[in-house]
């Protein structure tokens, strides 16, 4: 189906998304957004590429994998830079995946491209546009990246991590002669048409014998002529990860046609492959795997798409599920009690809890708390703990502000702690015993995720039993053996074992990113006002009129809406050089009869935000004492 998609081509590459680590490359003039509540960066589709997706995440999420490709540095894989050299030979796959974990790691963006990537493999504008089977990709992928391995230290990657071997015996049951055949697998492809789950379908392929009698005789080469037999099969060599492909598309012969079994097909978390297995002395817990990847297929047989579900084995990501954040926090809407309402603390970490990425603008924030409890910040608290943006910086071990104040998050040690559910206690429970404490760990906190192109969500252990049925329902499974365990360095640090060039690289996107991001929330954060000058105006007929020329009694000036109102005034005495005494800021509005002030701007402290100050507004520039001016300002 892919042909010669991933054909290595030694002599083109693609410009890359930062250039050769400098420049970041973006469409259009917004730069991508940051990464969302889970701290984990999705992949954009091209198209159609969700299973290309799908399969990239999990082969990220495998972290000896990763890993491993890391530890092939420039002078095996060569650089990208020296692509042009005739005589210099470019691994290109490989170092392109390379840097799509890196920035799958390190990139502060909601997704990450694979543009890089799939150029490396060929692929045209149409072949990003059509949808494959991620069955078929994934052993392509693997025997092109085999391909670019070869002189290199991991010319044995693939091998060594997902190569297993099957036997397949022939006992005569005349002179008990054993024909034996030994076949590699890269994944085990298992029946899912009348076959209840995983177990049932092993034990039919590796413990059920086929029996030749009667007129399906076998030959046998020792006695020389047809005789009973028994045929059988076994897994003979486990590789360290255990890929399962579930054959859900099948014909009908009747109807000459495809269809997908949507029936019910069961699959365990953990799984003992033991009796599918020779016999030998090895440790039962080196038959054990653990399931960490789902690749999940949703539609028929001719289209549809793919998401997965991951485990995170080194609780990279901020595993969170919403909906019991929402039940953790405060129901601001009937509260239980007086003082929480009076505590600014617990009801602005209650709002906060209930946003899905726990970052809002701090402004947002004001607003939430108006909505939630029908009372402003100013209103309720400012008097005893002055203004919200005050109150936030004098709680850094609670909230985090952005540099410029501007955004607000909670600290992750103030997110609620939630109990691992019990069924999933339950289903492995009796594993737990006799399990070293490294073991017990990684079971009894699953930090599992839903994948889904650019979205990153949490998901419970048990979300993954509705994926054993229906139109969206599991395709591809991925167990790694349970006694591999991983550093303590490795938990909650995605820079481990990256490479150091690609360390800079990833660290240079990020400040490029800040910048670029800057640089756009402040060119969103502008706005212009109009400063109506007092002095040049006159008070009759009910209202304001100019007392010179337009130019004069009027000035814009473009101002950002996160500075305070004492920001503005300043800045509008510095613009006025001729301003003495006091100043007077007072919104104002152009109406038939001539300008009306409808309410001056008190508290220096509050962002023009706050003040409720829009785009294209009037202000009234006075001293407040002048004869024409009105008796008294209405408060905001």
């Amino acid at each position: 189906m892919f042909g010669n998609l991933f054909e290595e081509d030694y002599s083109s590459v693609s410009s890359s998304q930062y250039g050769s680590g400098k420049k970041l490359k973006t469409k259009g003039l917004e730069p991508p957004a940051p990464r969302e509540f889970t701290k984990l960066s999705g992949i954009r589709n091209q198209g159609g590429t969700c299973y290309l997706s799908s399969l990239l995440q999990t082969l990220h999420f495998t972290p000896e994998f990763r890993e491993a490709l890391f530890s092939l540095g420039p002078e095996e894989l060569g650089s990208l830079e020296d692509k042009d050299k005739p005589e210099a030979k470019v691994r290109i796959i490989p170092l392109q995946l390379q840097r799509l974990f890196a920035q799958l790691l390190l990139v502060d963006q909601e997704a990450a491209s694979t543009t890089d990537l799939t150029d490396s493999f060929g692929w045209t504008s149409d072949e990003e546009m059509r949808q494959h089977d991620v069955q078929e990709l994934n052993r392509i992928l693997f025997s092109a990246l085999e391909t670019s391995l070869v002189g290199t230290s991991g010319h044995d990657l693939i091998h060594r991590l997902y190569h297993g071997t099957i036997v397949n015996q022939i006992v005569c049951k005349e002179c008990k002669n054993v024909s034996e055949r030994q076949e590699d697998f890269l994944d085990l492809t298992v029946a899912v048409k009348n076959v209840s789950g995983l177990e049932d379908a092993l034990w039919n392929m590796y413990v059920e014998e086929e029996i030749f009698d009667y007129d399906n005789l076998y030959h046998c080469g020792t006695c020389d002529r047809l005789v009973k037999a028994a045929k059988s099969a076994k897994l003979r060599k486990l590789p360290p990860f255990l890929t399962i492909s579930l054959l859900r598309f099948n014909f009908d012969f009747v109807k000459c046609e495809r269809y997908k079994d949507t029936s019910c097909y069961t699959f365990p978390l953990r799984i003992n492959l033991k009796p599918f297995c020779e016999q030998s002395d090895m440790d039962d817990m080196e038959y054990m795997y653990d399931l960490f990847s789902v690749i999940i297929h949703k539609g028929g047989c001719y289209g549809g798409h793919y998401h997965v579900y991951i485990k995170d084995v080194d609780h990279l990501g901020n595993w969170q599920c919403q909906e019991e954040i929402s039940d953790s926090a405060v129901n601001l809407k009937a509260p239980q009690n007086e003082e929480e309402t009076d505590d600014p603390l617990v009801v602005l970490k209650a709002i906060l809890l209930q946003e899905e990425a726990n970052q809002i603008p701090v402004d947002q924030l004001g607003q939430k708390l108006l909505i939630k409890t029908g009372i402003s910040w100013n209103k309720k608290y400012r008097k005893q703990h002055g203004p919200l943006r005050k109150f936030l910086r004098l709680h850094p071990q609670v909230f985090l502000l952005s540099t410029d104040e501007s955004t607000v998050s909670l600290q992750r040690s103030h997110f609620p702690q939630v109990p691992s559910d019990p069924q999933s206690h339950e289903q492995i429970a009796h594993t737990l015993a006799s399990e070293p404490p490294g073991l017990r760990d990684n079971i009894s906190c699953p930090h599992w995720f839903d994948i889904n192109d650019s979205k990153v969500q949490p998901i419970k252990e048990k979300d993954i039993m509705q994926q054993f049925q229906g139109k969206e329902s599991a395709y591809m499974l991925f167990y790694r053996k349970a006694t591999l365990q991983r550093p303590s360095e490795a938990q909650a640090n995605p820079r481990y074992r990256v490479p150091c060039h690609l360390l800079k690289e990833m660290d240079a996107a990020n400040v490029l990113l800040q910048t670029r991001r800057a640089e756009c929330d402040s060119a969103n954060s502008t706005f212009e006002l109009h400063l109506h000058l007092g002095p040049h105006y006159r008070f009759f007929n009910g209202a304001l009129h100019p007392a010179v020329s337009q130019t004069e009694s009027v000035w814009d000036l473009t101002f950002d809406k996160r500075k305070t109102v004492g920001d503005l005034r300043q800045s509008i005495f510095q613009l006025l050089e001729f301003w003495e005494g006091d100043m007077v800021l007072s919104v104002a509005k152009r109406v038939p009869a001539g300008l009306h002030v409808y309410h001056t701007l008190d508290g220096d402290e509050l962002t023009l935000g706050e003040a409720e100050i829009a785009d294209e507004e009037d202000i009234f520039v006075w001293n407040g004492v002048e004869p024409w001016a009105p008796q008294k300002a209405s408060s905001s």
